[in-house]
């Protein structure tokens, strides 16, 4: 049993309090050489005009030995997200994820994180939840250009009041219905929903190809160590359904946030004892 070590991906959201060069300064000190990029204006710029300086972006990243393999543009509690009211900034939305649909492609990424978003609380729910789907199946036709899949997670129901357990997933996966449109498990969601991996993996198959992996309480994005999951359990139920995706660690709790580093170190530290070449 064990992950391969090509299946594993940092994310550099809990560096947002230091620089880009630091937090790629620190993947060269623990070999991590395959990131998922959270566009932070910290590290690097995206809206929904344009984004900052690709070349630039690239020559740090190799100057780095470390390549982008999934993008995320942060939505939810910013400017921008998924099911927008107003049409305009639903418009503005629709710019700025297709904008990190082609960064992507830029980078070398083959994917880029999708979540539902949230419709405003009382709002019909029909309605909501169609202009979420509209939504998404217009991304869904800029990533099928760009040569980009959009791995579509849960959220939350404090988060969400749309995609925020499986049963919703299956739904509104199968009303986008669109082959550029796989999913993912963000096992902070489901643990917190009460679902288990093998819910999912039943639910998707070979279309779940993309997890936010980390050891949750099931609540907080924890390092693995710091919570009560059971890491040799959840890896004896991947190789049981033969994933072969990215294991994402999306640390994300503040009181990383000091500290980023050592928090990698500890966290990398427990997963290599399951690593496999």
């Amino acid at each position: 049993m064990g992950i391969l070590r090509s299946q594993l991906v940092n994310m550099n959201q809990h560096y947002r309090r230091f620089s880009l060069d630091y937090f790629l300064d620190c993947q060269q000190r623990l070999g991590i050489r395959q990131i998922e990029l959270w566009c932070g204006a910290s590290h690097f710029w995206l809206d929904h005009e344009g984004t900052g300086d690709v070349p630039a972006l690239k020559q740090k990243l190799l100057d780095h030995d470390v390549r982008v393999v999934s993008v995320t543009a942060p939505s939810i509690a910013y400017q921008y997200q998924y099911a927008s009211q107003e049409p305009e900034l639903l418009e503005y939305s629709f710019r700025y994820f297709s904008n990190a649909i082609r960064l992507a492609a830029q980078l070398g990424a083959d994917r880029v994180v999708v979540n539902s978003g949230w419709g405003y609380t009382g709002e019909d729910e029909s309605t909501m939840w169609n202009r979420c789907r509209d939504h998404l199946y217009r991304l869904c036709r800029v990533a099928e250009v760009e040569g980009i899949l959009l791995v579509m997670e849960s959220l939350r129901d404090d988060e969400s009041n749309l995609v925020y357990d499986l049963p919703r997933a299956r739904e509104m996966y199968r009303q986008i219905g669109h082959p550029n449109l796989k999913m993912m498990v963000d096992n902070i969601a489901t643990g917190a929903a009460g679902e288990t991996l093998e819910d999912w993996f039943d639910a998707f198959g070979d279309d779940l190809i993309h997890m936010h992996f980390l050891d949750g309480d099931p609540w907080l994005h924890n390092v693995w160590g710091d919570g009560n999951t059971s890491l040799s359990r959840q890896l004896q139920i991947m190789q049981a359904h033969h994933f072969t995706g990215y294991l994402v660690q999306e640390v994300a709790d503040e009181h990383y946030f000091t500290d980023p580093f050592s928090a990698d170190r500890r966290n990398f530290q427990v997963l290599e004892r399951f690593l496999a070449d």
